[in-house]
């Protein structure tokens, strides 16, 4: 895959429609316009690391993810089961939390060898 905004944007809006996550759950979890989601997804706007690394925590996929260094869609690192039609901005961050606590997790038992 070549890493443009177009390929990082259509990986954005697969797995956000994958968890069953609208654009404006995910611009109230960023605190953006909705709108901004859409340019994202389109890649008709560039998007900064950070909004990408909380968006990889959100999803519960690696950020290398995004970036075209990892092909396989079907295996998120971290997976939970959620209502996703009525979560609250804070329900999402803890989401988010709850994902990257669990990733890191599982990168520090795989460096121990557990």
């Amino acid at each position: 895959m070549t890493l443009t905004y177009g390929a990082i944007g259509q990986r954005l809006k697969a797995v956000r429609q994958q968890l069953g996550f609208t654009q404006s759950q995910v611009a109230d979890f960023l605190k953006v316009k909705r709108e901004n989601i859409s340019y994202y997804e389109t890649g008709s706007r560039p998007i900064d690391t950070l909004t990408l690394s909380k968006l990889s925590n959100l999803y519960g996929y690696s950020l290398s993810y995004f970036l075209g260094s990892e092909e396989d869609t079907s295996n998120p690192v971290v997976a939970t089961a959620f209502r996703a039609h009525d979560l609250s901005p804070e329900d999402l961050n803890i989401i988010a939390w709850v994902k990257k606590f669990t990733s890191n997790l599982s990168i520090i038992n795989k460096i121990v060898g557990d």
